[in-house]
């Protein structure tokens, strides 16, 4: 019992113990596979049975004859080829031989002749026994040239050969030639076949070295033995500004890399749009960089696509985009401003003569003008702008003969936008100095009277000199009631009044505020955002004037609106005032005339005015006056139909307020200062709205 426990601790070693460090030779028949192949062409065992052991590296299972390589380490003379003849590779059991097996086997030593041919192969044939005695990792193939694979010391060794190139696709029985340049070596079929082309590369090809017919041969195992070669040929770099002028050049400077193994033969294009601008052919050795720089001059503006492209390998694109050359913009730029300052001057030119007319004889009757002294220096100051910058535009012009226009361009532009400006300023100015002379000239023709003609007394004339008014209507939060349907308001704004309206179309901003001495903002159907509301408040609270108008419960933006005045104790309502006794057709057409006299908006109502009406409520807190309510017969429903406010309670439809140096009117409906139902909301609506007007104005 003792001699077998360790007979059997024995077999156990040997089961997992690596085969190469296996030092003991079974006296009788284990033999080492490097004594087995003798160091040399033919092995010293040959008619001997013998044992060897080692690890399985491939299997011919494809037949008709079968067997299997053994690596015992790696190296030199370590494999040997185990021939099965008709039966593919299994052991005593039954089971199949595995790539990773070790392996012990018995039989006897053979050179295997084919005849006719020179050489033979040193295999294990006439197989007795195969035993399973574990599993190894198979041994690293040994890295060789092609032109050092044909030696007897690597036969049955696993080999690796590199960087190779089919030199012959097809020598017949499914082999085919390669080489890396020190000699060709034959790839087989014995176990996994592969059909190459003519110049065909590879990263590498792996197999054990057999020998047939005269010829040593790697013999892959399966796809993964051989790697085809990808070419590392690549567009490393395609540098081009992506912002280009028409008409002057641009360099496209481009890197290629060969990041592999083999020389390429590549063709370089490159391209601006379909534009050819560079095709050339060169070789790329490996590790070798290439780099090459083109021009192009854009003969267009607009969008353009720079393409390199290496052909069959890789191909990089950059869009960019061709701009006028600034030369050219400057020239057309200066063109047309040249002829817009032509233009404008000559209107200017008169109408500041008249503007200085008026001014000089107004100041000869000592006449006080400070109500109009901001915008008379703003006039004197546009015009001195206009003639230093028109002079230097002039003293530059020496450059264009050298078509050179950007030096002008600012000051010419700046000339010519001035004096539009300018032209619009004394236009606003000039009515105002008319009507002033006017009530001057009739003050003194009523001295005259008194005087009986004979004298004029000018330092006793007073007069009132109008302010300019600037109202600014809100039409850029997508209004249904905008300016285009203000157009009676406006005109009675403008002649009535003899103020000037202007339209917004964009954000309303505290820039753009300032310029203004009222706002008026109609329902506003887009939200006004946080920051336009504070710029409105800030405007209210600096001395502007606001008139905002609300809508019926389905369309009265409340949130926008008291975001704006609640503040101030102003509340637009979601509801809609009703009244079934007093209105022009219909309960949610109600007329109003409920009005406070003793506030000054109400200056050019009276008893028996009535107003058309179609809108909401507003509720009142603080400091915050009624205006306008509804009569005793009107209420106020909500979105449901409930009534929230009852018949008798006069809901407030108008209400106003004083905020710092400014003030506030709201109003329930922006239908009453529209064109609507022929006109008829802004006639009878009006005279409020002119005391409206006239009180955010500090008129009255």
């Amino acid at each position: 019992m003792k001699r077998w426990g360790l007979f059997l601790i024995i077999v156990m070693i040997l089961s997992i113990v690596p085969v190469s460090t296996i030092g003991f030779v079974n006296a009788a028949t284990y033999v080492p596979i490097p004594e087995i192949q003798g160091y040399s062409d033919e092995s010293p065992y040959v008619g001997q049975v013998v044992i060897t052991r080692g690890v399985v590296t491939a299997i011919d299972d494809i037949g008709p004859y079968y067997g299997f390589f053994i690596q015992n380490g790696t190296g030199p003379w370590s494999g040997i080829f185990v021939f099965t003849y008709k039966s593919p590779p299994q052991y005593n059991d039954g089971s199949p031989v595995k790539i990773g097996d070790v392996v012990e086997v018995e039989g006897t030593v053979k050179e295997y002749y084919n005849k006719g041919y020179p050489g033979s192969l040193t295999e294990i044939s006439y197989v007795t026994s195969i035993v399973k005695l574990g599993e190894a990792p198979i041994p690293e193939p040994v890295v060789l040239p092609t032109g050092n694979v044909s030696q007897e010391q690597w036969e049955s060794v696993l080999v690796k050969v590199v960087g190779v190139t089919v030199v012959d696709p097809d020598l017949g029985y499914g082999e085919w030639l390669v080489d890396d340049g020190s000699g060709s070596v034959r790839i087989d079929d014995l176990i996994y076949s592969y059909t190459p082309e003519y110049g065909q590369k590879f990263d590498y090809i792996i197999g054990p070295v057999y020998y047939s017919y005269g010829n040593f041969k790697i013999e892959p195992r399966g796809p993964e033995d051989i790697k085809e070669y990808i070419p590392e040929i690549k567009i490393a770099e395609l540098n081009v500004d992506k912002s280009l002028i028409k008409g002057t050049p641009a360099p496209i400077n481009v890197l290629i890399k060969n990041d592999g193994v083999f020389s390429e033969n590549i063709t370089l294009l490159i391209y601006a749009n379909d534009e050819v601008l560079l095709n050339t052919s060169l070789i790329l050795d490996p590790g070798m960089n290439y780099s090459t720089t083109v021009t192009w001059i854009p003969s267009f503006t607009g969008e353009a696509l720079i393409k390199a492209e290496i052909v069959g390998y890789d191909t990089k694109y950059v869009p960019v985009t061709v701009y006028e050359n600034p030369q050219t913009v400057a020239f057309s730029i200066v063109t047309y401003y040249h002829y817009r300052y032509e233009d404008y001057w000559t209107v200017l030119s008169p109408l500041y003569e008249q503007f200085n007319a008026l001014i000089t004889e107004l100041q000869q009757y000592n006449v006080d003008l400070g109500p109009l002294q901001e915008e008379i220096g703003k006039i004197e100051s546009n015009m001195q702008l206009i003639n230093e910058e028109y002079s230097k535009y002039e003293s530059l012009k020496v450059y264009t003969r050298g078509g050179y226009y950007l030096p002008l361009m600012p000051h010419i532009r700046k000339a010519a936008l001035l004096s539009r400006e300018t032209i619009s300023m004394i236009n606003d100015v000039l009515p105002l100095l008319n009507s002033t002379l006017e009530q001057v000239k009739a003050m003194i023709q009523q001295q005259q009277n008194v005087t009986g003609g004979n004298e004029t007394v000018v330092q006793n004339v007073t007069v009132t000199v109008p302010k300019l008014v600037k109202v600014l209507i809100d039409s850029g939060h997508n209004q249904y009631y905008n300016d285009e349907k203000m157009s009676s308001l406006i005109n009675k704004i403008e002649n009535e009044l003899g103020w000037k309206v202007d339209i917004n179309r964009g954000t309303l901003t505290s820039e753009k505020l300032q310029e203004y001495n009222i706002l008026i903002i109609t329902n506003p159907r887009s939200d006004i955002t946080d920051e336009e509301a504070q710029a409105i408040k800030e405007f209210v609270k600096n001395g502007g004037g606001l008139l905002i108008l609300g809508d019926w419960y389905k369309y009265v933006n409340t949130k926008s609106l008291n975001k704006v005045v609640e503040e101030f104790g102003i509340k637009f309502n979601k509801d809609e005032l009703m009244d079934d006794d007093r209105n022009t057709g219909r309960s949610y057409f109600p007329l109003v005339g409920e009005f406070n006299f003793e506030h000054p908006v109400t200056k050019f109502l009276n008893e028996t005015s009535e107003l058309y009406y179609n809108g909401d409520t507003l509720d009142v807190s603080g400091s915050a006056v009624w205006v306008i309510r509804g009569y005793e017969s009107s209420y106020a429903v909500d979105e449901t139909g409930a009534v929230i406010k009852e018949k008798g309670s006069k809901p407030i439809v108008a209400a106003a307020v004083e905020v710092g140096e400014g003030r506030v009117v709201a109003y329930g409906s922006s239908k009453a200062i529209s064109d609507d139902y022929y006109g008829k909301y802004i006639t009878t609506n009006w005279p409020f709205i002119k005391g409206v007007l006239l009180w955010l104005a500090g008129e009255i």
